[in-house]
């Protein structure tokens, strides 16, 4: 697979530390704040100004751990608009490096504006408006359309990937292989159905088998080592067999698989649709309904899933 490219720290041009360290001092609204707060404001302003400056010599300036999630998504939104697609995801090296272009476009004309403003607190506020006007509008320029469960079917391994977990990406380790137990588990295919029904009960979406949940390609040698002949036409076989025990036989139309090798490696790729009526699982004696929300399966009780079935599907 494509290996991902991360990084672990944001810089700054050694020539700009001191507009840094200007900005938080006592008579600037940043006094209080954090480099980062000062970095992020510089970004957005280097962005909306289309001034980005190549870094001559880099200091090390914030840790990513030190991001907060909202933080983080800025600064992939402005790679993003910058790159025009999300491929430039998998390279956080590229993706900070272009919010440290723009941090040393910006860092300039921020000090320039802070400090050459009178009432400070009031430019404070100001700021944070613009910033999230800014935020807005770049959010925009990504991709609006979402990616279809088909066209997300044509896509390799290593781009599903690179996409991560999300509303309609799941990862799976082993579909019949408990890794913990050591052994076969029929638990795991209770597992897998769970997946597949969220999906089909939302926009439907794809899940890899093989892959972990940090990513990494373990592949299905340990669930083919459960089968009689380990062949992957056996494990299509036990995929069918597991949909039609926990789901029915109906929801067997909706979901496609294929076979795809990277490496030394087999993975599933499993096409989920979604499907034209509710579908549940059903587990020892047990009737449960999932939906898909953000990168995970939830069950629904009996009040929210009658009010989600009657919502999503308003003629049954």
């Amino acid at each position: 697979m494509t290996e991902r490219i991360t990084a672990d720290r944001l810089n700054v041009d050694h020539r700009d530390l001191e507009d840094f360290r200007r900005l938080r001092m006592k008579d600037s609204p940043f006094a209080n704040d954090e480099n980062k707060d000062i970095f992020i404001a510089a970004m957005v302003f280097g962005f909306k100004e289309k001034c980005k400056i190549e870094l001559k010599k880099k200091e090390g300036f914030i840790m990513k751990s030190y991001l907060d999630p909202p933080e983080i998504a800025l600064i992939n939104s402005i790679a993003i608009a910058e790159e025009g697609n999300l491929n430039v995801l998998s390279n956080e090296k590229k993706v900070f490096s272009i919010a440290e272009q723009y941090a040393a476009g910006g860092i300039k004309l921020l000090k320039d504006r802070v400090l050459g403003e009178d009432d400070f607190g009031s430019y404070s506020k100001k700021l944070q408006s613009e910033m999230l006007r800014e935020y807005e509008r770049i959010k925009k320029i990504e991709p609006e359309e979402e990616q279809s469960p088909e066209e997300l079917f044509t896509l390799s391994v290593e781009d599903l990937i690179n996409l991560g977990e999300n509303e309609k990406i799941e990862f799976k380790l082993s579909m019949l292989y408990d890794y913990e137990k050591k052994g076969k588990n029929k638990l795991m295919g209770m597992i897998i159905a769970k997946s597949l029904s969220s999906f089909m009960n939302s926009k439907g979406g794809i899940v890899l088998i093989g892959v972990d949940d940090t990513g990494d390609i373990r592949g299905l040698e340990k669930d083919l080592e459960t089968l009689t002949n380990g062949t992957l036409d056996q494990f299509e076989i036990n995929f069918t067999n597991i949909v039609i025990q926990y789901l029915g036989k109906i929801p067997r139309r909706y979901v496609g698989i294929k076979f795809v090798n990277v490496g030394k490696e087999d993975i599933a790729i499993i096409q989920v649709n979604r499907s034209p009526r509710p579908v549940y699982v059903k587990y020892k004696g047990e009737t449960k309904f999932y939906v898909r929300q953000g990168n995970c399966s939830q069950p629904l009780g009996i009040e929210d899933a009658t009010i989600y079935i009657r919502d999503n599907w308003p003629d049954i």
